[in-house]
C-alpha cells in the first residue's frame, strides 16, 4: 500500500513517514472539528467539544487500561477507547441534565469528568510507559507514532462523517431552534441527537486511541467557521470546519516539529493546540456567562 511503503531505502522510508503524518494531521483535524460541530449543535451548547465533555479523558484512560492489562492489538485499542469515551460522555450528559442541563452545567460537569479520567490516566502512565515507552505520546497528544496502518481507519471515519453530514446537517439546524419545532417539521430530535453524539463520540475516541489528547480544536474551529460565514447553518459550518481543522492541525504539526527542536526536541502538537485554543475558550466562556 502507498500508505505503508513507497519503495526501498532510508529516503523512501522518511518520505513514507512524512506522507503518513501529513495525511493523519489532515484527517484528524477534519474529524475533531466536525465532531465539535456535531456536539455543539446536537446539545445546543457552544461551549463543548470532545475534550470538555470528557470523551478524550475517558478514551485515554480506557486505552491505557487496555495497553496495561491485555495483549496489544490495534482494534482492541480502538474498541477500548470507544467504550471509555462513550462512558465518559454518558456520565457527563446524565449528570449535567440532572442538575438543569444549562451550558455551564455541561461545562462544569464535563471538566470534572475529564479531570478525573485524565488524572487516572496520568497515574496509569507510570505503569504503561514502563511497559511501552512510546505510550507517553498518547498522553501528550502527538502524531509522532501515527503509522500507515492508521490512515485507512481515519479515512473510513472521514468518509462516514461526510455521508452522515448529508443526513444530519438539516435536522441539526432545526434542533437548534428547539425540540418542539423539530417535531413539528417531522424530525425526531432524540434520534438525531443520539446519532450525532454517537458519531462524534466514536470518532473522537478513535482519534484519541490513535494520537492521544488534542484538545480545544473541536471547540475553536467551529466558532471560527461561524464567524467567517456569519451564520450557524450547519450545511455550511460543518464542511468549512472540517477544511479549516485540517489546515490548522497540519500547520500546527509542522510547527511542533520546528519550535524549540534544537533545544528540547519535538513539541507535542496537543500542547501547542491547547496553548492556542485555551485563551479563545476562556473568552467564549466569559462572554457566554455575561450573556453577550
Amino acid at each position: 500500500m502507498i500508505f505503508v511503503n513507497l519503495g526501498y531505502g532510508q529516503g523512501y522510508a522518511v518520505l513514507a513517514y512524512r506522507l503518513n503524518r501529513a495525511l493523519a494531521a489532515i484527517f484528524v483535524g477534519f474529524l475533531l472539528s466536525v465532531s465539535g460541530c456535531l456536539l455543539q449543535s446536537s446539545l445546543r451548547n457552544p461551549l463543548v467539544d470532545h475534550y470538555i465533555l470528557g470523551i478524550g479523558g475517558g478514551a485515554l484512560f480506557a486505552t491505557y487500561v487496555y495497553i496495561l492489562l491485555l495483549p496489544f492489538t490495534m482494534y482492541g485499542r480502538i474498541l477500548s477507547a470507544i467504550i471509555g469515551g462513550l462512558t465518559a460522555l454518558s456520565i457527563t450528559i446524565l449528570v449535567a441534565e440532572a442538575i438543569g442541563g444549562s451550558d455551564i452545567a455541561y461545562v462544569l460537569v464535563g471538566i470534572g469528568v475529564s479531570t478525573t479520567f485524565s488524572g487516572l490516566s496520568i497515574l496509569l502512565s507510570y505503569f504503561v510507559v514502563a511497559k511501552n515507552p512510546y505510550a507517553m505520546h498518547i498522553l501528550l497528544g502527538s502524531l509522532v507514532l501515527v503509522s500507515g496502518k492508521w490512515i485507512p481507519i481515519l479515512l473510513i471515519l472521514l468518509i462516514l462523517d461526510i455521508i452522515l453530514y448529508f443526513i444530519l446537517a438539516k435536522p441539526l439546524n432545526v434542533m437548534m431552534l428547539g425540540d418542539e419545532y423539530a417535531f413539528q417539521l417531522g424530525y425526531n430530535p432524540r434520534f438525531y441527537r443520539l446519532l450525532a453524539t454517537l458519531l462524534a463520540g466514536v470518532t473522537s475516541s478513535i482519534v484519541v486511541s490513535c494520537c492521544g489528547l488534542i484538545g480545544f480544536l473541536g471547540l475553536v474551529i467551529p466558532h471560527f467557521s461561524r464567524f467567517l460565514l456569519n451564520t450557524s447553518d450547519n450545511r455550511l459550518v460543518i464542511p468549512l470546519s472540517g477544511l479549516l481543522g485540517s489546515v490548522f492541525l497540519l500547520l500546527a504539526d509542522n510547527a511542533s516539529r520546528l519550535v524549540l527542536v534544537s533545544e528540547v526536541g519535538e513539541v507535542p502538537v496537543g500542547a501547542l493546540v491547547s496553548i492556542l485554543g485555551a485563551p479563545f475558550y476562556i473568552m467564549i466562556l466569559v462572554k457566554r456567562i455575561r450573556g453577550r
